[in-house]
């Protein structure tokens, strides 16, 4: 329940009640007023400011885990097409599912271009297989067209480093970093991985799953 009411100077005046009195009375005051030293900025004070110093988010034991993935003739038709060629033309990037929102940044880029809203972020990207180059990649989520998520990973366009059928692992290290490897069906570790793409994209095979980092390191080690 809920009550409100109005007061009007008349009333106040009626009753001996002024504001001016109050605000007069509470700086009359005497407040309990510490000051930290600068010279203790260990101080418990110090911890109740705003640290505007920039650190890095740590990530929660449950967002520790790899994303393991089929796959398919889209996601490595560039990957292997000679410079040049129709097939090399367009973006090159992996499909994956709709079921990444909480595998990846939050997506704060809105696009500027086109009719059909995307949403994206920018990670930071190690393609642990070409030497460990790193890359600034955007993940983008198709918001107003088929709702999946795509991963840039240009720096693989012509390399030949993947097929179709192969797997691959996106392993998140931190809030915005991740490693990218590939696993080849004639790869040791490839069954042992592919066991986790329990669950389908689309009607023609490409699956997904996720792993633990630490099962995936201990399988990657074997």
């Amino acid at each position: 329940m809920q009550l409100g009411s109005h007061v009007n100077s008349e009333s106040t005046k009626n009753i001996g009640f002024s504001w001016r009195d109050v605000i007069a009375n509470m700086r009359k005051q005497k407040w309990e007023i510490y000051e930290p030293s600068l010279s203790k900025m260990n101080d418990p004070a110090w911890k109740l400011l705003y640290d505007e110093s920039p650190t890095g988010i740590k990530l929660d034991e449950s967002d520790e885990k790899t994303l393991v993935l089929t796959l398919s003739h889209a996601d490595t038709v560039r990957i292997n097409a000679e410079p040049g060629s129709n097939a090399s033309k367009g973006s090159q990037y992996f499909w994956l599912s709709k079921d990444c929102y909480d595998f990846f940044p939050p997506l704060t880029i809105r696009n500027r271009r086109g009719t059909k809203a995307t949403y994206s972020c920018i990670i930071k990207l190690n393609y642990v297989d070409l030497d460990g180059t790193t890359d600034d990649c955007r993940v983008t989520f198709e918001a107003e067209n088929n709702l999946d998520f795509r991963l840039g990973t240009g720096k693989l366009r012509h390399t030949r480093i993947a097929k179709t059928g192969d797997l691959a692992t996106i392993m998140r290290i931190k809030e915005s970093q991740y490693e990218l490897r590939i696993f080849k069906k004639d790869s040791k570790q490839y069954d042992d991985l592919k066991k986790y793409a329990i669950h389908h994209i689309g009607h023609q095979g490409k699956r997904y799953g996720y792993i633990s980092n630490e099962e995936f390191q201990d399988i990657i080690r074997n």
